[in-house]
């Protein structure tokens, strides 16, 4: 990853980029958030979403999903459920901000196109752990999750244990 790329991400998530022959990450304090190798939790603040709603129209969830599909495009579908009985929209499971849309013309790397995912993501509280703003989750993260806020991991897994009960809601 490039030194822009990686000073955007800093400069989003409200950190200093320094290169010394590699990423140091400074907290707004000045505090190193990865001193011996732990990183400290970051400060988030999240919004609280419903749990998904047991009825809606197919109208209803498709707003909570328009934005979404905006970058989710080639590879993910309209919905996860296979049967047509279960109406939900990206936002209901997942949480995170479904009116936000991909910048015109933007591309993934970009600026534009990283504050717009940041606004409509749920942000990790540890983002170096998770590689952030890569989707893909690290290995063995279960202790992680454990850490994390329970806003976060309904956002990557709706179906964890931890926050099945708001994320499906009245499923």
């Amino acid at each position: 990853m490039g030194v822009r790329i990686r000073q955007s991400i800093a400069a989003a998530l409200g950190f200093a980029f320094l290169a010394c022959g590699g990423a140091v990450f400074l907290a707004d304090d000045g505090t190193a958030l990865a001193a011996g190798g732990a990183e400290t939790a970051h400060s988030v603040t999240y919004k609280t979403h419903p749990p998904a709603p047991r009825v809606q129209t197919p109208g209803e969830a498709d707003a909570k999903t328009q934005g979404c599909m905006t970058c989710h495009t080639a590879t993910d579908s309209q919905t996860m459920h296979i049967s047509e009985g279960v109406v939900l929209g990206c936002a209901d499971c997942h949480g995170g901000d479904a009116t936000v849309r991909a910048p015109a013309g933007g591309k993934k790397g970009e600026p534009a196109y990283f504050e717009a995912q940041n606004k409509a993501h749920v942000l990790p509280r540890f983002p170096m752990a998770w590689h952030y703003p890569s989707s893909a989750n690290p290995e063995r993260s279960y202790t992680l999750l454990n850490r994390e806020a329970p806003e976060y991991i309904r956002f990557v897994n709706p179906s964890d244990l931890r926050v099945a009960r708001e994320a499906c809601g009245a499923c």
